[in-house]
């Protein structure tokens, strides 16, 4: 339980991928279940949180349960699944969770995921009645204040990632639930993509760096080498993490990564989990895709100088000359979603290029978690802007 217990040491201890896979797999377990005993899912989700009124959230479990159905998430795993672990970080992060930030992290995609046309207008009319009875278990006040929240955390389809975000920040000061949603819901995403990925101590990149650069013909353990993620899942990871760098400049930027203590706990974890999935991707590609010592060598050493030189500093032109100024334009500031995608799998094709960019993350990352100042420049709600980061 993390109440009382905030800060880097909490989140880097409380909130990892092994525990999330550990409860996620619980949930799944019940979910699995031939009949559904949803007091027991839902004391699952609650974990050390204490809520006096369980029926709109049992009634809400009964709703995501039969809205979603069978339906799938990118990488796999059920698609209820995350709105379900989104709610169970929050109440295990909260000291005291309230019914809207329940709710609210429940019910986040709602508006994006459960629509008409996603759902056919006879299925739709279905679930929407059953959303009807989610309604009548809370008073008038608490419908207000929970549509209200659903739609600031829905992206639009006229609106780019950047202009959501700031929709969702605008709000932050006033709505600090809006926030700790959207951290949680980012925090949920970067891990889902574990689902391919081995225990920790298979890939450690401090060693294999150190390993790489130090040692000649560094051999590496066979387990590293048979653990490559396939394309899919490394596109989906890397665009993961570049949503998490825009979300966290864009806040350290206005001073929201420290607006309370819950927050400054997520923000700090969601800086550790990316670091430490971008980790894994290094490690996985370096130790698979690359055969030669010393191309691994050069590889690390190449980036190694360019982010020492302050090339992750802010957004930059591919003019400029570094090693990688230019890749966020160049490969992550597409709008189109599906084109982006497409041209991030042409970047995988480029293992060393792929490589490199994974381990600038890291490096971001790591950033993040030791300088209180830090954030990428060049990052608002209208986008992308290069600057000169001298």
């Amino acid at each position: 339980m993390l109440t009382g217990i905030f800060g880097p040491d909490a989140a880097r201890t409380r909130i990892t991928v092994e525990s999330h896979l550990a409860l996620s797999a619980t949930i799944n377990w019940h979910l699995s279940a031939r009949k559904i005993d949803l007091g027991a899912l839902l004391r699952v989700i609650l974990g050390p949180a204490r809520v006096a009124n369980h029926a709109p959230l049992l009634e809400t479990l009964s709703y995501l349960r039969s809205a979603y159905g069978e339906r799938r998430r990118k990488s796999g795993p059920a698609a209820v699944l995350h709105c379900l672990r989104t709610a169970a970080m929050l109440a295990r992060i909260m000291p005291e969770p309230g019914m809207l930030d329940l709710l609210g992290a429940l019910l986040h995609d709602k508006e994006e995921d459960l629509t008409a046309e996603e759902l056919g207008a006879q299925e739709w009319t279905r679930v929407q009645a059953e959303f009807a009875r989610v309604l009548g278990k809370i008073d008038a006040d608490h419908r207000w204040f929970l549509g209200e929240r659903i739609a600031l955390l829905r992206r639009r389809e006229n609106q780019t990632y950047y202009q959501y975000l700031g929709q969702v920040l605008d709000k932050a000061t006033e709505m600090p639930d809006l926030l700790h949603c959207k951290l949680a819901d980012r925090l949920d995403n970067t891990m889902d993509i574990a689902v391919q990925r081995p225990p920790t101590d298979q890939h450690d990149f401090f060693e294999t760096a150190f390993g790489v650069l130090f040692l000649p013909n560094y051999q590496l353990r066979p387990q590293e080498v048979a653990s490559a993620p396939d394309s899919e899942a490394c596109v989906l990871l890397i665009s993961q993490l570049f949503k998490n760098v825009v979300l966290m400049s864009m806040l350290r930027e206005q001073r929201l990564d420290r607006l309370d203590d819950v927050t400054n706990t997520l923000f700090t974890a969601l800086a550790a989990v990316g670091r430490a999935q971008a980790e894994w991707g290094a490690v996985a590609l370096l130790t698979s895709a690359i055969a030669s010592c010393e191309l691994r060598r050069q590889l690390v050493l190449e980036i190694m100088e360019y982010c020492a030189a302050g090339g992750i500093a802010a957004v930059t032109r591919k003019e400029r000359g570094g090693l990688l100024d230019g890749s966020f334009l160049e490969h992550f500031a597409e709008p189109d979603d599906k084109v982006r995608k497409r041209r991030l799998e042409t970047v995988y094709g480029n293992k060393p290029l792929f490589i490199r960019l994974m381990v600038m993350f890291i490096g971001i990352f790591t950033v993040f978690t030791t300088d209180p100042t830090y954030y990428l420049r060049g990052i608002d709600s209208t986008g992308l802007h290069p600057v000169d980061p001298n």
